[in-house]
């Protein structure tokens, strides 16, 4: 019950994005994201049948030797993109209020954003647009990919051609009474 009444309430959530607690996060998440890529470089001759269970494609495992020869590339661009500590980190961001903005624009397929075009699940057709072999799958919606693109950090990491910010219009500083018709009954003559 003790706990319950410390994990609650804005005290709580103060001290959980304090600054300390924040490097403290950020140093975790960054060594979770070494851990995932040594992990992954360690089990490389297993990756074209991992990524084929992940796809449910199995043309991965079919294709073996090209799909060994890609992982590397992708574990290298999470850990340059810092994929997974932004995606671990995105609840504790700076104790800075964020800028106000709203993001605009549609995807013009480039890949950009698919770990800088060396994402292992990323494929390309003939006229150069991309796609995600493992888009709308429940992987997908567990991956920062389905989030894309939280915030301005993200749209300028990958140089994003489709989608800029814009500022959000400033709230209007006095308050607006609102009006209303009341409609009145005749006065009664006696």
């Amino acid at each position: 019950m003790l706990v319950e009444g410390l994990l609650r309430g804005p005290r709580w959530r103060a001290r959980l994005r304090s600054r300390r607690a924040v490097s403290i996060g950020y140093a975790l998440a960054r060594a979770a994201e070494y851990l995932a890529v040594a992990t992954g470089f360690i089990l490389l001759p297993f990756v074209p049948f991992a990524a084929s269970a992940v796809a449910r494609d199995w043309s991965y495992g079919r294709r073996y030797a090209a799909t060994l020869a890609r992982s590397p590339g992708h574990f290298r661009a999470i850990l340059r993109d810092r994929a997974i500590s932004r995606f671990l980190m995105q609840r504790l961001a700076d104790a800075r209020p964020a800028p106000k903005e709203r993001i605009v624009g549609a995807c013009t397929h480039c890949g950009n954003c698919c770990l800088s075009r060396s994402c292992l699940f990323l494929d390309f057709d003939e006229a150069g647009r991309s796609s995600c072999r493992i888009y709308g799958t429940s992987f997908w919606n567990r991956l920062s990919c389905s989030l894309y693109p939280a915030n301005r950090r993200d749209i300028e990491l990958y140089r994003c051609p489709s989608f800029s910010t814009v500022p959000e219009p400033e709230p209007m500083r006095r308050p607006v009474i609102p009006l209303r018709v009341v409609e009145t009954l005749p006065a009664e003559r006696d």
